[in-house]
């Protein structure tokens, strides 16, 4: 009985202590899918607030081997949104193998880590600040 008891108390400490809450086993293709949903999707910014003005949105569209992430701003009266290019991205890997492992690494040496995702909400870390995403 102590036996058992001290293999589930391992197990349950070896789940608290995980890092990522990603499904195991993906490749960096499959989470590029994922984000852009094989062409463009838009997630919204969870935030807490019913005015327009506080909504963030992201475009990510799918490139040939990359995604290319936008910005979308609502306008001053939120009749609008402007659009700014944040960077094309790839999906990290690991090097012997297309297992992807934790960031979207832009071209200009940016990353932001990616903590969940799923079809409809995703988790990111951007320069140390958590922000969490609906599909739309």
């Amino acid at each position: 009985m102590r036996d058992k008891l001290l293999v589930l108390l391992a197990f349950i400490i070896l789940m608290a202590c995980g890092e990522e809450n990603l499904p195991p086993g993906l490749y960096d293709y499959q989470i590029e899918r994922l984000l852009s949903a094989g062409e463009s999707k838009v997630w919204m910014q969870i935030v807490n607030s019913e005015d327009c003005e506080d909504s963030l949105r992201l475009l990510v569209e799918r490139a040939s081997d990359s995604i290319d992430i936008y910005r979308l701003i609502p306008g001053e009266l939120c009749d609008y949104q402007d659009t700014s290019f944040v960077g094309r991205a790839e999906a990290s890997n690991l090097p012997d193998g297309l297992l992807f492992t934790d960031s979207l690494n832009f071209s200009d040496g940016d990353f932001w880590l990616v903590e969940s995702i799923t079809s409809k909400s995703l988790t990111l870390t951007i320069n140390a600040e958590r922000i969490s995403y609906a599909a739309e």
